[in-house]
C-alpha cells in the first residue's frame, strides 16, 4: 500500500510538471515561424514508461522484497526456512528480470530507444545478479544494487534532458 502511495504521489508530481508546459506553443523562426514541438508529448510518454518500470518490477517482486526486508533487519530465519524463503525470492528476481524485460518503449521515445534499452537491460541485470547472490551463503546485493543505480543514473540523465525531475526507480520498488 506503502509503494502505491508513493508511486502515486510521484506520477501525480511528474505529470504536473509535464502539464504546466502543455500550454506553451512556441515559433520557431527556422521553420518559417511555423509552431515548434515543446516535446510535451515526448514528456508525457517518458513519464508513463518511467513508472511503467517499478509498477511492472512492484508486480513480481512481492518475495524478494521480503527476503530484503528481513535481510536488512537482521530477522532471516534458519536451515529450511531460510532455503525455502531464498528459494521463493530467487524465484521472484528471475519473474522480475523477465518481466523488466519484456517492458516496450514507445514510439514517442524513439530518440532516447537505445539508452532507455540499455537501463532497462542494467534493471533487469541488476535480478539476475541478485538471483546469483541468494545462492551464496552470505547474500549480499551490494553488486546489484550498484547495477540499478546506473540504471537510475541513465534514466535521470533522460529525465533531465527533458527538464524533468529526476527520481529513483529503485526508492520505489522497495
Amino acid at each position: 500500500m506503502k509503494k502505491l502511495v508513493i508511486i502515486g504521489l510521484s506520477s501525480l508530481f511528474f505529470l504536473s510538471a509535464c502539464g504546466s508546459d502543455e500550454a506553451k506553443e512556441t515559433t520557431d523562426p527556422a521553420n518559417g515561424g511555423e509552431a515548434s514541438t515543446d516535446n510535451t508529448e515526448v514528456k508525457k510518454e517518458l513519464m508513463r514508461f518511467y513508472m511503467e518500470v517499478p509498477n511492472t518490477i512492484n508486480e513480481t517482486d512481492g518475495e524478494l522484497n521480503a527476503f530484503e526486508q528481513q535481510l536488512e533487519e537482521g530477522t532471516l530465519p534458519e536451515g529450511e526456512e531460510l532455503t525455502a524463503l531464498k528459494e521463493a525470492a530467487a524465484v521472484s528476481a528471475e519473474e522480475t528480470s523477465q518481466a523488466v524485460g519484456t517492458i516496450e518503449i514507445p514510439g514517442a521515445l524513439e530518440e532516447e530507444t537505445e539508452e532507455l534499452q540499455s537501463a532497462l537491460a542494467m534493471i533487469s541485470e541488476s535480478y539476475d545478479l541478485k538471483v546469483a547472490a541468494l545462492s551464496e551463503e552470505e547474500t549480499s546485493f551490494d553488486a546489484a544494487s550498484e547495477k540499478f543505480a546506473e540504471a537510475d543514473s541513465v534514466f535521470n540523465t533522460i529525465l533531465e534532458e527533458y527538464e524533468l525531475i529526476p527520481s529513483s526507480i529503485q526508492n520505489e520498488v522497495k
